[in-house]
């Protein structure tokens, strides 16, 4: 299908014809040209004379031919003239008359199903989307059309290109049609299409212009017409009509903050739809930002849609946001609308990835949306009051004061977030049904709790006035009685409330809150719900006319209240006769029980019911009083009704204390004779008020029995008693009844009444002659007097003895007198020992008998703190036959102990308890008096060293006390005989002994742990005993207890003695002392003698106890040996060692500079060795397999007992058939970090002791040691340094010097030493080291190797060395084997040598720089040369034989390969040991374009990459010859170029230089049209002329194209589709190369049709320039 552009500057389209229509017009226009023929015929007629007449022409034959070619042709020339002319006019008329419109569109991202099975290219989401679009046609003219459109179409917006949409071909038809068409929109610009979505959401319409091209096919013929259309669009407008359909916030964020739900119904006006995928939007209120919401699957289409957004309220720092997010909360509550904002943030269509133009347009969407609720929300449910405080005044009787701590309110809020009220305010009216409002409360904020669980707010209301509204007086009053009267009052409490709230989004206050609610309080109901109680009385004074009182009452107040009156009245009744006045002083009646004190005035003397009233409370009766409101009652008018109609009756009780408190009686000593006794009363006055009694009159009885009687008028002294005090009167008298069988009976009485046992008084009175009522015939025996205490029984049975009074007493209080008269019963009396002394006394003869009749012995008797003079003794014995009853025996004067009849001393003998029938056993202390000191020397001598003794004991004037009576002036007079010690024969054992230290008075201190049996009833505890230890007759030492020496009785002791070894000064001494000590480190036993010294007390040596000392002498005491023989050497530790294998495989030369043996001393005292030798076998794994014989060594020894020696040029004797396993032990110590192996034998030893220089022999060793081992030399080597000195034809000569680490503290000498090298990334050998000479000493070792570098890897060695040449880091393993050392024992231990090293390359560069020559043939042949400078930084010459490298560099951000060298050198190239040469000319093989080479030409610094392959000879003409790979960056290059005299440098048009000069034939190949120098450059081969589409479009509208005669239409076509598919790529290269090309061609003159021009190189266009020339590089 032909087509034919003419371009509409007025945006008509063109009109479609068809061929009918195109008949109809063609015979119309005939019809028109006849007639006007005809009409000018006419006229001719009608001007001039007729001629004559002739024939008609067009009667003439050959008019009618004429006629009818000149008709043909005409047609022809018409229809040809319609159909390829005017034609194509027609249709661009009609298609810029005609109208686009789009009433729906979607923008997706995501195709359809057709689409995606027809779509090949995957695309840029960010820059492009899909848009299926359903368009009206209108206007499109009275021919049927199809329309196809020229793709890509054009989409501008403001001028500017949004992007290109492709359209389907189209049917119209009747002037209209439609258009359906899914299309891939690619964005040209994704900025400005984020400024387009910008205003496609906000604006209420848009404007798209849509331009392009399309072919028209009518009537048969097809027109190519232009589209440039103004498509009106209606955009989003903002979102106007927002509106939320729910709102929700159903609990706490995770992350912090409130979860929010919000439906939303957005409304889209504009007929586009987009699929936003997953958005978010930022919602805020008032300026803050409140968090961010999202939604899924979002498709924004035309009218309502319906989103829910999720989100989170961000929590809230800064005051002021807070404040308005309160309000925000508030007005939702209050049912108050508020407007929010919500805008975007992202769009993500798929769900993940956001789209950047569609979240940049989203962004700027704001919507402006109104929350709230119709209604306000119903917040609080109930009050509840709780507990109040009501405090009223007089001076403001209609506003109390209130307080209540707790009041709670049941709230609901509509959210599912935690939430804390942390405070709360109200302004509230209270009110009934009834009144209305009649009193208003105003809360402040105060703290308050909320459980939002419980659906409960805790808050309390402090000092709150209820202040009551004007007017509504009656209501008030009615208010309170009703309190006052009811158990349940209701009333109404309404108002507004403020809160300040604790939310995860931070603290917030929320007002605003309206309710209005029932609540309730519970009443006083007059304060008879529960009884009032009286709890007490007390008069606190008196008048001359009244008792003043003070009543304690309980009132119960039932209310949930507590109320505050002020002082109130109320009248005193009785029998209801008033008595008096009661008032309750700043009444308060808390909840409750109240214990409230009134005040009140009592006159008993004024009647009978007051005089009884006293009487009976006194005694304790209770009696019923009244008290009752009246119209005075209080001054407060709001109380008045309600306090004036109380009436409560009570219960008054009796006093519950007695007035008499009890007596006491005194019996005196003449009582017995004279009946007069002391009696005291003991009154307690239970009121405040002070009593004064000026006369008693009492009588005293006891069970009828009278005991006395007191008649006294003490008004002289009265008997005052002060306020809630108990005093005891002056002792008055009392006349007892003194008849002794009366004091018998009233004391047997008692003692019934008091339920005692009676026998043992009724035997003792027997004894003294009674006979009494009630008293029994006993006979006295043990048993009845076991317990028994006559005294204490007397004191017993006076206990119970209580007196019957009848009183009458006269008393004042105050200034109030009365007569007071009552009876008590039972008032307590006291007694004292006194009353003994109406016991008879039995008589002395009794209890001497007993005493005489008695035997004294002794169980033990320890003596200490001795002295001369003096000893505590502590004596253990008994008394028996001591009598049928218990007995006291006192000891007033001291016992007198005789021995032999000669008196040894005396000793204080303290109380014995004796039992009847058994007698005493005894363990009590004295003091014992020595007599005379050579005769208590005697005793204790005769004492220690026989086996028993006889004392003689007497005393005089002792004390039994029996019965409870003590009876004095009896005698005793008793023989005892005790065992003696027995000379201590066998009864002394040493259970061990410890020699722990030098002892500062010389020698070695001693201590023993001894027992010591002692066979004596008499035992010592003395501070010190000494004794001497004897062996063969050498004193070995004195030995002493440590501390106190207590010898037990019949006991064996344990006694801890210290002493020391003294120095021995002779040989016999000191052999002696040796043969001790070999007898203990032989685990044997040593016979000792102990003999006594002296004993001593606290105050020192005792002269009667040492002379008894002196005689002691124990023979054979056995001084014990250990169990086992002690382990004296337990380790040995060579702290370092030198062995020199170079001397011998097996008999290396050892020796140690620091040897330690650990001396296990088995005592604790220093012992020192100065001097040992040593036969040692060294064994590993318990086997022996050398031996060292150390001759005499000095020693040395330190505090710790570490003998240090040393030793030197001993042989390391490995035994014959143990070699393998002395290798295997020098392999562990090669590898491992630590040996352990045994060392055993025995060594002599020369010590040094405070006692003297003792020679100890064979003392054995067989211990466990540890070297550290060499670990492998740490297992790494580093390489110091390292040099290239040389080669051969087998290996390359490498200098190192490299440092290794010796662990352990073993220095070895191994001679000559050579070890294997593996490259780690090929595990291959890459030569190997040798050292000579080596010794390796403990730490870091710096030695000298030398490394020959070889390898059957060759990739290895390659690798290795190209490493080496670029500066690179070579991780390298050195490894032992077998040959590393001629020393046999040294193989295996060497061979597990395996080190870690690296190898760094050299850092200087091989390649100096490289000069590239070029001419012409580097284009047409791809060649150049080059030469480079090359340096050898080695210390050995090399020689080049071959170059494979590849060369790039970077010019204009392009990386790109420059060309490549391969090239065996004619001759060797050879460079010197540091030094420098220049390469002759190497061949190079371009691979750069010719647009690349001529920017390198421009660039100012070429800097070049090589990576070359070498072969190279190391080390000279015979050396090692060798594969290099070596790499090298930014190589200076200096290019050289001649391209027929254009070089680098070069100014003016190069190219067209190089396009003059280039023959025909080449440019032939390149496909290029030879240039004419005479012809100008075309504008239509001008790269400005195709910068961009709009340029060419202004070229088109002002240059009609001319159809080229050399190609067919179908050959246009293809041509122009081409060209129209390649501009946008073309675009960028024709840009980039303005610059340079400008000079060849001016903007103005550009071609009508660039891309026609550009697309034929075989047009007449004889343009040059580099654009021309770079024409095949951009296809």
């Amino acid at each position: 299908m032909a087509t034919h552009a003419t371009d509409y500057q007025d945006g008509r389209m063109p009109l479609a014809t068809t061929a009918a229509d195109d008949t109809q017009y063609l015979d119309r226009s005939t019809q028109g040209s006849n007639r006007s023929v005809d009409e000018g015929i006419m006229e001719e007629y009608s001007e001039k004379p007729p001629p004559p007449p002739r024939r008609r022409f067009y009667k003439q034959k050959k008019y009618w031919i004429i006629c009818s070619i000149i008709t043909v042709i005409i047609v022809v020339v018409v229809v040809l003239l319609i159909v390829f002319v005017f034609f194509p006019m027609i249709a661009q008329s009609i298609m810029n008359k005609a109208g686009i419109e789009v009433p729906e569109a979607e923008i997706s991202f995501t195709p359809d199903d057709n689409l995606a099975r027809r779509q090949e290219q995957t695309y840029d989401m960010n820059s492009t989307f899909y848009m299926k679009m359903t368009s009206k046609l209108s206007h499109t003219g009275p021919f049927s059309a199809d329309i196809s459109f020229h793709n890509p179409m054009n989409v501008y917006y403001n001028d500017t290109l949004l992007g290109t949409i492709t359209l389907p071909d189209t049917h119209v038809s009747g002037g209209s049609g439609t258009l359906e068409a899914t299309t891939p929109f690619l964005i040209e610009d994704t900025d400005y299409f984020s400024l387009f979505a910008k205003e496609m959401l906000a604006k209420e319409t848009f404007i798209w212009r849509m331009k392009g091209k399309l072919d028209i096919t009518a009537l048969s013929r097809t027109a190519t017409v232009d589209l440039d259309k103004e498509i009106y669009l209606q955009g989003m407008n903002g979102f106007p009509e927002v509106k939320i359909t729910s709102f929700e916030l159903p609990g706490d964020a995770p992350e912090g903050g409130i979860q929010v739900s919000l439906g939303t119904q957005l409304n889209s006006p504009s007929p586009i739809g987009v699929q936003l995928g997953t958005i978010a939007l930022q919602i805020g209120y008032d300026g803050v930002n409140l968090g961010q919401v999202t939604t899924e699957g979002v498709t924004l289409k035309q009218g309502p849609n319906d989103l829910v957004l999720s989100g989170v309220l961000q929590p809230q720092t800064e005051a002021a946001d807070l404040e308005k997010v309160g309000v925000l909360f508030s007005n939702y509550i209050a049912g108050i609308m508020s407007q929010t904002t919500a805008t975007g943030v992202s769009a993500a269509p798929d769900g993940t990835n956001a789209i950047g133009w569609l979240s940049e347009g989203f962004q700027s969407v704001q919507l402006n949306v109104d929350l709230g609720v119709e209604q306000p929300l119903s917040i609080i449910k109930g009050v509840s009051m709780g507990y109040l405080d009501l405090e009223f005044n007089s001076n403001a009787p209609y506003a109390p004061v209130t307080s209540a701590p707790a009041v709670v309110a049941d709230f609901s809020i509509p959210f599912g977030f935690s939430l804390s009220i942390t405070e709360v305010s109200q302004e509230l009216k209270m009110g009934t049904n009834d009144t209305g409002d009649f009193a208003t409360l105003s809360v402040p904020y105060v703290p308050s709790q909320s459980d939002q669980d419980a659906g409960k707010l805790q808050f309390a209301m402090n000092n709150v006035t209820i202040q009551g509204i004007s007017g509504k007086e009656q209501q008030f009053n009615d208010f309170t009685y009703q309190l006052t009267a009811s158990d349940l009052y209701s009333f109404q409490v309404g108002g507004n409330a403020s809160t300040k709230t604790s939310t995860p989004i931070g603290n917030i206050t929320l007002s605003g809150i309206s309710f209005e609610v029932p609540t309730a309080l519970r009443g006083l109901q007059f304060l008879n719900a529960t009884a009032t109680t009286i709890n007490g009385v007390d008069v606190t004074g008196g008048t001359p006319e009244n008792l003043l009182l003070s009543i304690n009452v309980s009132m119960n107040n039932p209310s949930d209240f507590s109320i505050a009156t002020g002082d109130v009245n109320f009248a005193f009744l009785a029998s209801s006769e008033q008595l008096g006045n009661v008032q309750l002083s700043n009444l308060k009646l808390n909840r409750g029980a109240n214990d409230v004190t009134a005040s009140s005035t009592f006159d008993p003397k004024s009647s009978n019911v007051g005089q009884n009233l006293l009487s009976t409370f006194v005694m304790g009766q209770n009696n019923d009083v009244a008290i009752s409101g009246f119209d005075g009652s209080t001054p407060i008018d709001s109380l008045a009704g309600a306090l004036g109609a109380i009436t409560i009756t009570t219960s008054l009780p009796g006093l519950t204390s007695k007035l008499v408190q009890g007596s006491k009686l005194t019996v005196n000593e003449d009582s017995p004779t004279t009946g007069i006794v002391g009696v005291q009363v003991s009154l307690a006055n239970p009121f405040t008020a002070g009593l004064t009694i000026t006369k008693v009159l009492s009588s005293v009885t006891y069970k009828g029995m009278p005991v006395g009687n007191i008649n006294q008028d003490i008004s002289g002294q009265p008997f005052v008693v002060g306020g809630h005090t108990t005093a005891e009167s002056n002792p008055l008298q009392m006349t007892m009844n003194i008849e002794p069988a009366a004091v018998a009976l009233l004391l047997r009485t008692l003692a019934v009444d008091a339920s005692m046992d009676t026998r043992a008084l009724d035997a003792m009175l027997g004894m003294g002659g009674f006979s009494i009522a009630g008293q029994e015939d006993v006979s006295p025996n043990s048993n009845l007097f076991q317990g028994f205490n006559i005294s204490q029984f007397v004191m017993d049975a006076m206990q119970v003895l209580k007196a019957d009074l009848q009183l009458s007493s006269t008393l004042t209080i105050g200034e109030y007198e009365n007569d007071l008269a009552f009876s008590q019963d039972g008032v307590s009396v006291q007694t004292g020992p006194d009353v003994t002394l109406l016991i008879p006394i039995v008589g002395q003869p009794i209890v001497q008998q007993i005493v005489d009749g008695a035997d004294l012995a002794f169980e033990t008797i320890i003596l200490s703190s001795p002295t001369d003079s003096s000893f505590k003794v502590q004596m253990v014995g008994s008394i028996s036959n001591a009598g049928p009853m218990d007995a006291e025996i006192a000891f007033p004067e001291p016992l007198v102990v005789y021995w032999q009849g000669a008196e040894l001393g005396k000793v204080n003998m303290p109380t014995i308890q004796s039992k009847a029938d058994v007698g005493a056993s005894f363990d009590v202390s004295g003091d014992f008096t020595v007599s005379n000191q050579d005769t208590m020397g005697s005793f204790a001598s005769f004492m220690i060293n026989n086996a028993d003794f006889q004392w003689n004991i007497q005393a005089g004037a002792v004390a039994v006390t029996a019965l409870g009576f003590q009876f004095t002036g009896i005698t005793m007079d008793k023989y005892v005989t005790l065992l003696g010690a027995n000379g201590f024969k066998d009864a002394v054992v040493i259970n061990s002994f410890d020699l722990p230290s030098n002892d500062p008075a010389g020698g070695i201190t001693l201590n023993a742990d001894t027992s010591i049996s002692n066979p004596s009833q008499v035992g010592f505890s003395l501070s010190s005993a000494s004794f001497n230890a004897i062996y063969k007759d050498i004193l070995l030492g004195p030995l002493a207890s440590d501390g106190a020496a207590n010898f037990a009785p019949k006991a064996t002791s344990n006694i801890k003695m210290k002493g020391r070894l003294i120095p021995q000064d002779t040989q016999e001494g000191l052999d002696a002392v040796t043969e001790v000590f070999k007898n203990y480190l032989a685990a044997k036993d040593t016979l000792i003698d102990v003999t006594g010294v002296s004993g001593s007390g606290p105050n020192g040596e005792v002269g009667w106890l040492t002379a008894g000392f002196k005689t002691i002498k124990i023979e054979d005491v056995i001084m014990p040996g250990p169990d086992t023989a002690p382990e004296l050497i337990p380790s040995i530790t060579m702290r370092n060692m030198q062995m020199d294998f170079t001397k011998g495989a097996y008999a290396p030369i050892a020796g140690s500079t620091q040897v330690e043996a650990q001396l296990k001393n088995p005592f604790g005292f220093p012992l020192g060795v100065t001097q040992l030798n040593m036969d040692v076998i060294a064994g590993y794994e318990g086997t022996g397999i050398a031996e060292l014989a150390i001759p005499d060594e000095e020693a040395s020894t330190s505090e710790s007992g570490l003998v240090t020696t040393q030793f030197s040029n001993v042989p390391f004797a490995v035994y014959d058939d143990q070699h393998s396993l002395f290798d295997a032990f020098v392999m562990l110590l090669t590898s491992q970090s630590n040996v352990t192996f045994e060392l055993s034998g025995s060594s002599n030893a020369v010590t040094s002791t405070a006692i003297g220089s003792l020679k100890l022999e064979n003392i054995n060793f067989d211990v466990d040691t540890s070297l550290a081992g060499f670990n492998n030399f740490n297992g790494k080597a580093d390489i110091l340094s390292l040099a290239v000195t040389g080669a051969t034809s087998e290996y390359i000569i490498v200098s190192l010097t490299i440092s290794m680490s010796n662990p352990s503290q073993i220095t070895i000498t191994l001679g000559n030493m050579k070890l294997n090298v593996f490259m780690n990334e090929f595990d291959a050998q890459v030569g190997d080291v040798s050292l000579k000479d080596v010794t390796i000493k403990p730490g870091n070792n710096t030695l000298e190797a030398e490394m020959h570098m070889f390898s059957t890897n060759l990739q290895a060695l390659s690798q290795l060395l190209s490493n080496y040449m670029t500066a690179a880091t070579v991780p390298l393993t050195v490894r032992g084997f077998d040959g590393s050392t001629d020393i046999e024992s040294l193989k295996d231990g060497l061979s597990t040598v395996n080190l870690a090293t690296s190898m760094t390359g050299i850092t200087d560069k091989l390649v100096v720089d490289a000069v590239v020559n070029a001419g012409l043939e580097a284009v047409l042949e791809q060649k150049a040369e080059t030469q480079v400078t090359l340096y050898n930084p080695l210390d050995t010459p090399f020689t080049l034989l071959k170059v494979v490298a590849d060369i790039h560099t970077e010019n204009n951000d392009e990386y790109f390969q420059v060309g490549k060298i391969d090239y065996v050198l004619e001759s060797p190239m050879t460079v010197g040991a540091k030094e420098s040469a220049q390469s002759p000319n190497w061949p190079v093989t371009v691979m750069a374009d010719l647009l690349q080479l001529v920017n390198l030409l421009l660039a100012p610094d070429v800097k070049i990459d090589i990576a070359q392959n070498v072969t190279i000879m190391v080390g000279g003409a015979d050396g090692f010859a060798g594969e290099l790979y070596y790499y090298q960056n930014q190589v200076p290059c200096t290019i050289n170029a001649d391209f027929l005299g254009l070089s680098r440098g070069a100014t003016g048009n190069a190219t067209d230089t190089v396009m003059s000069q280039l023959p025909d034939s080449v440019l032939s190949s390149l496909g290029i049209a030879a240039p004419s120098s005479s012809a100008a450059p075309s504008a239509a081969s001008s790269p400005a002329a195709s910068a961009d589409d709009s340029s060419s479009e202004e070229a088109q509208a002002t240059t009609a194209p001319e159809p080229s005669t050399s190609s067919s239409d179908d050959s246009s076509n293809d041509s122009t589709n081409s060209s129209s598919s390649d501009d946008s790529s073309s675009s960028d290269d024709s840009s980039s190369s303005s610059d340079d090309s400008s000079s060849s061609s001016d903007d103005s003159s550009s071609s009508s049709d660039a891309t026609t021009a550009e697309s034929s190189p075989s047009s007449d266009d004889s343009s040059g320039g580099l654009g021309s020339l770079l024409w095949p590089f951009k296809i």
